[in-house]
């Protein structure tokens, strides 16, 4: 709508207060003390001094009625400067076994998420966490940045540097709680800049590898999540979540189709 043509005007005369996003009954009612009683008084009034009875919100209300942009909208297009998986566990554990499976899933995981953006990361952060909540027992917090020999996307690199950092970081008798890592330093996969002392890789080995994670990415896609996975999580692990509430899931599983009895 043309926010100064007269159909605008009518239809802001006919609307009420209330009916406006972002206006309350208690706040229509103090515009109401004001001598402000539907949508066309809210544009005309002042800006300022609405802000001084009420708040910013309001004058940006008044500024947008009038058909001004306050808040631009975020471009959803624009790729992340960082990408962060974690998972807080079902239940604590002190085993590693737990927080390298995890590690592995939290990796792969962001991969496919860097990859989907075609972008490359040059560190990798690992970082581990006991349950702060839980005074009698023993408090630990630990993170660590691990420099990657080259830009990569690849899942495998990024797993092998994560278990890398979990060995330096892990302390045994301790319960973690939870465990993640987060992808640092993106680039751009179409301008990616090597370093003087980066490890060369050859464009036989690139393209094998980028074929390789192109693959599994829509095998994954096309055949459901984790069809295909870089190693096979044990079951009855402590890392992953407890599901014993959730709901159904009759879209997706076979085996929990809604059975009607007659």
């Amino acid at each position: 709508m043309d926010p100064n043509s007269s159909d605008t005007r009518a239809f802001l005369e006919q609307l009420p207060l209330n009916e406006i996003w972002g206006v309350a009954g208690r706040s229509a009612a103090r515009l109401h003390t004001l001598g402000i009683e539907n949508a066309w008084q809210l544009r005309t009034a002042s800006p300022k001094h609405l802000r001084r009875h009420f708040s910013v919100v309001m004058e940006r209300l008044v500024y947008e009625l009038r058909g001004e942009n306050c808040i631009s909208l975020d471009d959803m297009s624009q790729p992340k400067q960082q990408i962060m998986v974690s998972r807080s566990f079902g239940r604590l554990t002190t085993n590693e076994t737990d927080l390298r499976e995890a590690l592995r899933v939290h990796a792969s995981r962001a991969g496919e998420k860097l990859r989907q953006q075609n972008g490359l990361a040059q560190a990798i952060m690992v970082f581990v966490h006991t349950n702060r909540f839980r005074p009698d027992l023993p408090s630990y917090s630990k993170r660590l940045v691990i420099p990657l020999p080259h830009p990569t996307d690849d899942s495998r690199e990024l797993i092998k540097a994560a278990m890398a950092g979990l060995e330096r970081i892990y302390k045994k008798d301790i319960w973690y709680q939870k465990c993640g890592i987060m992808l640092m330093d993106l680039c751009d996969h179409d301008n990616e800049q090597l370093g003087l002392l980066a490890e060369p890789v050859s464009d036989e080995k690139r393209a094998r590898n980028e074929k390789l994670m192109a693959t599994l990415d829509k095998i994954n896609r096309e055949h459901g999540k984790n069809t295909v996975r870089i190693g096979m999580p044990r079951k009855q692990n402590a890392w992953e979540l407890r599901c014993e509430h959730r709901s159904s899931r009759y879209t997706t599983r076979w085996d929990e189709l809604a059975v009607a009895k007659t």
